[in-house]
């Protein structure tokens, strides 16, 4: 590793560490100057143990965040094979079947992957050119990975068309198959009047 992706990594865990450190509450340990109510005697020790078990506290959930983060980026990746899977029976079974095919480009990975886009594209009306236009797309990220972020590690999912950018957005779940083939559908319905009609003679003969 370079001496550029060494400083950043220490920046990270800086930040981390920063975040560990923030929020220690000794509020109840501050003792007025002048009050009549008898109060108890601290000592360092019972200081250096109230810290203690607050940075403990931390520390463990600084580590279930780390498990949280490895836990969707692992999801991205199952998510993603999913979307290709999706996209190419959303091709198959209606672009292919009405409108002259279609096809699905996943876009390259910009360099920190924090998400990944494709792309559909079909024929559009009224044109009869040979060449494809974007008509669908589908993005998938990964928010709350940055060391100060304060939410939770997330996946979401959005799919659009060239009029409705934002037209489905969901929170990838157990059934992400289903999820996606809902948002394409409403995608394409969305679509629909714009694109070229060349059904497949197999699908008109019954």
């Amino acid at each position: 590793m370079g001496e550029t992706g060494g400083d950043a990594m220490r920046e990270d865990w800086d930040a981390a560490l920063n975040r560990l450190l923030e929020g220690v509450n000794l509020d109840d340990l501050q003792i007025p100057l002048a009050s009549d109510t008898p109060r108890p005697r601290l000592t360092f020790s019972s200081v250096h143990d109230r810290v203690a078990d607050q940075l403990r506290e931390k520390v463990r959930s600084e580590r279930m965040r780390r498990d949280a983060i490895a836990n969707v980026r692992r999801q991205f990746e199952e998510c993603s094979s999913v979307i290709d899977q999706a996209l190419a029976s959303f091709v198959a079974t209606l672009l292919d079947a009405f409108h002259g095919g279609g096809e699905v480009r996943r876009l390259p990975d910009p360099r920190e992957v924090r998400s990944r886009s494709w792309q559909v594209l079909a024929h559009r009306a009224p044109t009869r050119s040979d060449v494809r236009e974007v008509v669908v797309t589908v993005t998938l990220g990964m928010r709350g990975l940055d060391a100060l972020d304060r939410g939770q590690p997330a996946l979401e999912c959005r799919a659009g068309t060239p009029r409705n950018p934002r037209l489905v957005d969901f929170v990838p779940a157990t059934e992400m198959r289903a999820d996606v083939e809902d948002a394409v559908c409403r995608a394409y319905q969305d679509i629909l009047g714009t694109l070229r009609f060349d059904p497949a003679a197999t699908d008109l003969s019954s």
